[in-house]
């Protein structure tokens, strides 16, 4: 009995090695196989990388995926293609064997990192980066390829740092690919999360108001589109407010999404408008997710049918109902500050034509509505013009360009002298007129109605709003056709006295009055000239205020030398000595703020906020010297670094009180590596940004603050400066006293 266990214990014992060596065997396999579609995971601070490979086997002319899996710490995120308002793209530099070829990242879904008032587009967790490789039919089966990618990112919590990685995969090359099945479901998993094209049934197209980006989509079966949770995520930079809420809108002929334009210096959109459209979309198969990789067209509005009397869709009910909105936009427009002083002084001139007779108020009134619908015209057809181009503009669009509103400002201001009586040429720059008024003064008539028009481009009367809208949403012949009907509205008073020249006679007779009503028209259009200084007080601060202030100052000078010694009363010699100052001094005035000022600005702004460069040499001769010091280590790519500039570095007190005290501040600029930053930060014992740093008077010892700041925090620091000052003053002042 003894003897059978003994026997059973060894045969048992004999089974279990057997097993233990197939395993073992099986093991083997399995990391020549298996094991080698993994690269060993690699750390850069808070984040882990891996490469990783579909097939743990490839063969001579296979397609397959690799990917870049990135874990990131709790709290930590890195970013998509298009970072949003910062951050940096994550990069992958490969090297690879011939005959073998990588593809583009194929990009995930985003989701939305804010930290108001900024967001960014990126990634949380863990994400995998997939990335197309090709196998040439040359390779040799029985050889190896070698896959070496050097990837690189931004990582950010409260701060961002730079983290880099140099992965390796091999892989055998065999007669057959093998897919390791231990990563199989991830990479479907990561191929899900890959957009895909629309539907073709799902028409998209886009459409740019200037203040809103708007996406249509349409579905062609007929079928509604509820969608859920949106989000549109584009691959261009800055054609968004990236922070902005986007409102999803139910419309008959489908769904819109509404997204915020930034508010200033805003990219032009190119077309295609392309990004990710992210959704839950509900159906049948109730509450599915979708990611769409978008190129929407440009919205165009259905095209021209014919009805049955031939006349196109366009010209409805609601076509001419827009039509009379504009003319009745054009008659108010008469009443407007702008308007009223050239159309009341024609009428002046229309009192004097009608007491000769015969058609020739009629002449004038024709030609002064001519005069209008050309100038109208004009300036339309360049509206169209740059619009086709791409350009988003609107009726006024002239305003939004600073030498415009510079030169109608001292255009109107010349008006306005020449009202007041301060110098009278024989070609008014109020009534146009010219030297072929004595030949009826037809011309002068013409040039009246350009005028008018001109002055009239800053204005907009009640009913004009809604029917230039309409307008701009049309095609070029609608456009035209609704501002000739406002043209025609505004001429209308005008063409009517010169028809009926009788009601001319309700009016007092010619006399010294015309020369007090025209002294009191100067009035509104003086009130016009401070609105433009205001308007481009706005676009150019205060310092272009004055700077178009003292261009008034010379118009006038130089108006005022023409009045006063360019009469026939004097000399020849003084009549064109005079002339000539006069005019240089205009054309000086006028060239300084269309051109002078516009120049300088941009360096004017570079040296607003006198940030200088970051230098340690310079750094220790300030803190030498006692001066205090504010660096702010910094990046594009941060952003905690942009939030903490626009809501504390750019605070209007904190500013104030940064320049009260005599604070050098410097920029060390991280956005591109700089081993001299990188070695300052390590010294400050920090490896990201955001990092702020105080060097106060009597100390060369640096004050760190944390990576998020808020005003209340800086002021607090530059009140204990400001102690310092006083305290070092005094103590100086008591020295000197006792010496």
């Amino acid at each position: 009995m003894l003897h059978f266990q003994t026997l059973m214990y060894w045969t048992n014992l004999k089974r279990a090695l057997i097993s233990l060596f197939l395993l073992l065997l099986l093991e083997v396999f399995h990391n020549q196989h298996g094991l080698a579609a993994t690269s060993n995971p690699a750390r850069s601070h808070h984040t882990e990388v891996t490469l990783l490979s579909e097939l743990d086997a490839v063969s001579p002319g296979s397609h397959f995926y690799v990917a870049i899996r990135m874990k990131m710490d709790e709290g930590w995120h890195t970013y998509w293609l298009n970072p949003g308002d910062a951050g940096s793209a994550t990069q992958i530099d490969w090297t690879l064997p011939s005959g073998v070829y990588a593809g583009p990242i194929q990009w995930p879904t985003p989701s939305v990192i804010a930290i108001p008032p900024l967001a960014s587009f990126g990634y949380e967790g863990e994400c995998w980066l997939l990335i197309p490789m090709n196998i040439s039919q040359e390779q040799r089966v029985g050889s190896t390829v070698n896959l070496k990618a050097l990837v690189q990112w931004v990582e950010c919590a409260q701060s961002c740092l730079p983290g880099s990685a140099e992965l390796s995969l091999t892989l055998p090359v065999e007669n057959s690919s093998r897919v390791d099945e231990t990563l199989k479901e991830g990479f479907q998993k990561a191929r899900y999360e890959i957009p895909r094209t629309p539907p073709e049934s799902v028409d998209i197209s886009f459409m740019d108001t200037g203040k809103n980006l708007i996406i249509f989509f349409q579905n062609k079966t007929g079928k509604i589109l509820n969608f859920e949770s949106v989000h549109f995520f584009p691959f261009q930079n800055g054609i968004i407010q990236n922070s902005a809420p986007q409102q999803l809108r139910l419309r008959k002929e489908g769904v819109s999404l509404e997204i915020a334009r930034p508010s200033s210096n805003a990219a032009p959109l190119n077309e295609p408008l392309s990004g990710i459209f992210t959704a839950k979309l509900s159906g049948l198969k109730g509450i599915e997710k979708i990611n769409w990789d978008i190129r929407a067209k440009k919205y165009i509005p259905p095209k021209v049918e014919t009805q049955k009397k031939g006349a196109s869709v366009y010209f409805n009910k609601k076509f001419f109902s827009y039509l009379g909105l504009s003319f009745i936009g054009g008659l108010i427009l008469n009443l407007m500050p702008c308007v009223l002083p050239v159309i009341s002084l024609k009428v002046l001139n229309l009192v004097g034509t009608s007491r000769e007779g015969g058609s020739s108020s009629l002449v004038h009134g024709l030609f002064f509505v001519l005069g209008v619908l050309c100038s109208f015209w004009v300036v339309v057809g360049l509206l169209i013009f740059l619009r086709e181009k791409g350009l988003e503009l609107g009726w006024g669009f002239q305003l939004q360009s600073p030498p415009f509103v510079a030169f109608m400002a001292l255009f109107f201001f010349l008006i306005s002298l020449n009202l007041l009586g301060v110098y009278e040429i024989g070609v008014s720059l109020v009534s146009a007129q010219s030297l072929v008024e004595k030949a009826k003064g037809i011309f002068g008539s013409f040039l009246n109605g350009v005028l008018a028009t001109l002055v009239a481009s800053p204005c907009t009367a009640p009913f004009m709003g809604s029917a230039i809208g309409f307008a701009l949403s049309q095609p070029p012949p609608v456009i035209m056709l609704v501002f000739s009907s406002l043209a025609l509205g505004m001429a209308f008073p005008v063409f009517v006295l010169s028809i009926f020249p009788g009601l001319l006679r309700l009016l007092p007779k010619p006399g010294p009055w015309m020369v007090s009503f025209k002294q009191f028209l100067a009035f509104p259009i003086l009130g016009a000239v401070i609105w433009l200084v205001w308007v481009y007080g706005k676009l150019r601060g205060i310092d272009g205020v004055v700077d178009i202030l003292l261009a008034t100052l010379f118009v006038g000078f130089g108006s005022w030398i023409y009045g006063k010694f360019s009469g026939p009363y004097h000399p020849l010699g003084v009549r064109i000595v005079s002339i000539l100052v006069s005019v240089a001094i205009l054309l000086s005035s006028f060239y300084y703020v269309v051109v002078e000022i516009e120049q300088s600005f941009s360096s004017k702004m570079a040296k607003k906020e006198e940030w200088i460069p970051f230098s340690e040499s310079k750094l220790e001769e300030y803190v030498q010297q006692g001066v205090p010091v504010f660096v702010d280590f910094t990046a594009s790519w941060c952003l905690t670094c942009q939030v903490n500039k626009k809501v504390a570095l750019q605070n209007p007190e904190v500013k104030k009180k940064f320049e009260q005290l005599g604070v050098v501040r410097m920029e060390a600029d991280w956005t591109n590596r700089d081993p001299k930053i990188t070695e300052a930060l390590e010294y400050l014992g920090r490896n990201g940004v955001p990092t702020y740093v105080f060097y106060g008077i009597d100390s060369s010892s640096p004050l760190l603050l944390p990576e998020v700041i808020t005003p209340k925090m800086l002021l607090d620091v530059l009140s204990k400066i400001e102690k310092e000052k006083k305290q070092r003053e005094a103590q100086t002042k008591s020295e000197e006293f006792f010496q």
